[in-house]
């Protein structure tokens, strides 16, 4: 019993390295390429013994985050290679990547490369209760950014229902790899959620953007849907202050989008 109880608890230690180390690698203060400290400075920064360091950098190895050469020490992969799937990859994105503007550039990459192919699939798939949830996730936000009793918008409340308008789309999609990856990608999601709303000067434009994008859903235009998907994008890469994949916000795009996005009470074209 002895022996189970020293087992579970060395287990335990290394999972904390591996919790500790990972704050430092999703913040960004050991990018890709460095090298992390020698087994002996970690055990003595963390406090643990040599083998629960050992556990926890396997941890990462297994994840993909760091790579061990014998002789030469514990090397960051580059991100591509981080296993972003994982359940606890995902879940230390949100809680330590923010600091992180590259690792946030990547995530902003990716969602701004398929998201416009995501919305046209959905505004040819969608169901009504699909509809029935973006329009709900899509209320929530507007309920949060404008509070009825003029108190400050419930920034909580809009991150939630911003992650729930993006993951309804994704599952709109009836696709079973978008539907799972609408609930993997969730977390990753958030994170770049969090870091714009956190720092959007013009939330009733985000609105405005989003409810174009349920509009072009619901009237089953994918074309119209694909380009309102590239507008809440434009609106995500301003607000992060990223190049993102296509270069600089095009404001004469926005402009024509503004001018040509359909009427929220226009029939549903079928």
């Amino acid at each position: 019993m002895l022996r189970t109880q020293r087992t579970v608890k060395g287990r335990d230690l290394g999972a904390q390295v591996a919790e500790r180390l990972a704050r430092e690698l999703f913040s960004g203060r050991y990018p890709p390429g460095s090298l992390l400290p020698k087994e002996t400075e970690l055990t003595e920064s963390f406090g643990v013994s040599r083998v629960s360091v050992r556990a926890g950098l396997q941890t990462l190895v297994a994840l993909g985050i760091v790579r061990r050469y014998a002789g030469q020490g514990t090397v960051v992969s580059e991100y591509r290679d981080w296993n972003m799937l994982d359940p606890l990859v995902t879940r230390w994105m949100v809680e330590f990547a923010d600091p992180n503007i590259d690792f946030l550039n990547e995530l902003f990459e990716f969602r701004e490369s398929v998201e416009p192919f995501i919305a046209a699939i959905a505004a040819e798939r969608a169901t009504a209760r699909d509809l029935a949830r973006i329009e709900e996730a899509f209320n929530g936000m507007e309920r949060a950014v404008n509070a009825a009793d003029g108190r400050a918008f419930d920034q909580q409340a809009l991150d939630d229902a911003d992650v729930a308008f993006h993951a309804a789309i994704y599952r709109a999609t009836h696709n079973i790899i978008w539907s799972q990856l609408a609930h993997i990608l969730r977390p990753s999601i958030q994170l770049i959620v969090r870091k714009t709303n956190a720092s959007a000067a013009e939330l009733n434009d985000t609105l405005r953007r989003h409810r174009a994008l349920m509009e072009c859903i619901r009237l089953r235009q994918p074309q119209a849907a694909s380009d309102a998907a590239v507008q809440v994008m434009n609106r995500t890469k301003a607000d992060l202050g990223t190049p993102g994949r296509s270069g600089a916000h095009d404001a004469r795009q926005d402009q024509q989008f503004r001018a040509g996005f359909p009427n929220k009470n226009q029939e549903i074209v079928r």
